[in-house]
Order: structure tokens, then C-alpha cells, then sequence
């Protein structure tokens, strides 16, 4: 009996020691099948992007990204010129506030704040109050928080002045890298992109289709209103004196 015993045993353990060999084969095979599958993945993704950089944009496609460049320089236009003309008038606003500031020995224009427990200068610059007790400003003069609103207002501005040059400098660099014909449909849709990315806010504003941030649609080649290109040249390179008259 007791040998019985052992003879089951080992047959048992025999069967269990092949069942173990089974499953990490099986283990195994999977594991190279998955290794292949993913291999093969990368292989046709490979080749899919090394097809699609060798097809070359067709004529029509070229065509069509021209004119959406043109739709954003007269977009860009006109976002310059709301641009100028918020600034000229917040401009105007700051001249009026200095006029009435409270003017220091020293020539600075300061305002108080509203609670009068604090000054600032024309340039947004807290005033010592060693150098000038608040109290000293009588009331009727401008608030300190009142004009480094409008300070800040133009600040804002300012920058989205430079993010519509920025932007436009962009799709002249695009309008330069497709003049030859020579670019991949591939290459022309990532600077579309690219292009859409980095669009500012108020260029995307005055480009037709492209309103609260849609995807940009197939556009017509015409584009109402037209822009001068000397107005263009003229907004583009108009300077803004940030400084504060004296």
C-alpha cells in the first residue's frame, strides 16, 4: 500500500510538472505573438509616416493654404486696427487721468488709493509714504485703483499687439516655406496647425468660419472687407509709445 501510495504521488507530481511546462509555453507563445503584433504596429506606422512625407501637396491643396494665408493677413489687419484703436482711446483715458492727478515737488503725478492707505505714481509705483503722507492728496483727485486699471488695460493691450505680429511674422514664414511648391501633405497640414494654434484671439475673431474657436472650414477666396496691402504695411509697422507723457 505504501508503495501504492507513492507511485500515485509521483504520478500526480509527474502530471502537475507537465501542466506547469504547458502553461509556460502557452505563457510564452503569447508573449512573442504580442511582441510580434506590436513589432508589426510599429513597422506599418513606420511606413505609413514614411509614405505620407513622400506624397507631395498637390496644386489644388496649395492653392486652398494660399488663400487661407490671405484670409489671415486681412484678418490680421483688422485686428491690428481694433487693436490701435483700443489703445489710442485707453491712451487717451491715462492723459486724462494725469491731468488731474496730484502732482508732487518733485513733478510726479500720484494718485491715492480709496482707502487712502496708499500712493502711486504715474507708473504704477507705490509711493513711500516717508516721501508723501496719503493723507496730504486732498480728496477729487483720481483713485489709485481707478487709473492702474486703465494702466493694466493697456499693458493687455500692448501684449495682444505683439501676439498679432507675432502671429503674423508666422504666416509669413508659412507664405515663404510653400512658395516653390515643394512640401509634403504632411508638412502642410502640420503648419496649418500650427498656424491655427497659434492664432491670437483677435485675429481668430475676424476670420470667417473660425468664430468661438471652430475648426477652420474650407475657405472661399474671397474675403470681405478687403485690406490695402499699403494699410497692411502701414498697421504692421505703426509704432506705440508705451511711455507716460511728461
Amino acid at each position: 500500500m505504501v508503495r501504492l501510495g507513492e507511485h500515485f504521488r509521483s504520478e500526480e507530481a509527474s502530471r502537475h510538472s507537465e501542466w506547469l511546462r504547458h502553461q509556460k509555453w502557452f505563457i510564452k507563445a503569447q508573449d512573442e505573438r504580442e511582441r510580434r503584433e506590436k513589432a508589426d504596429e510599429k513597422l506599418n506606422d513606420a511606413m505609413e509616416s514614411l509614405v505620407s512625407a513622400a506624397i507631395m501637396a498637390t496644386e489644388e491643396k496649395l492653392k486652398a493654404f494660399q488663400t487661407k494665408l490671405d484670409t489671415y493677413d486681412e484678418a490680421t489687419v483688422v485686428a491690428l486696427m481694433e487693436n490701435q484703436e483700443k489703445l489710442d482711446l485707453i491712451n487717451a483715458e491715462i492723459n486724462d487721468l494725469l491731468s488731474k492727478a496730484y502732482v508732487m515737488e518733485d513733478g510726479r503725478r500720484v494718485f491715492k488709493s480709496e482707502d487712502g492707505s496708499y500712493v502711486i505714481d504715474e507708473y504704477g509705483e507705490t509711493v513711500s509714504p516717508d516721501e508723501l503722507d496719503p493723507m496730504a492728496i486732498p480728496d477729487g483727485h483720481p483713485s489709485a485703483e481707478t487709473y492702474a486699471e486703465k494702466l493694466e488695460n493697456r499693458k493687455q493691450l500692448t501684449q495682444e499687439r505683439q501676439d498679432i505680429l507675432d502671429f503674423q511674422e508666422k504666416v509669413d514664414a508659412a507664405r515663404e516655406a510653400t512658395a516653390d511648391g515643394e512640401i509634403s501633405e504632411k508638412e502642410l497640414e502640420d503648419l496649418d496647425a500650427d498656424l491655427l494654434d497659434a492664432m491670437p484671439d483677435s485675429v481668430r475673431n475676424n476670420v470667417p468660419g473660425l468664430e468661438n474657436n471652430q475648426i477652420a472650414p474650407v475657405l472661399k477666396a474671397e474675403f470681405q472687407p478687403t485690406a490695402d496691402p499699403i494699410k497692411l504695411e502701414n498697421v504692421r509697422t505703426r509704432t506705440f509709445d508705451a511711455n507716460v507723457p511728461s
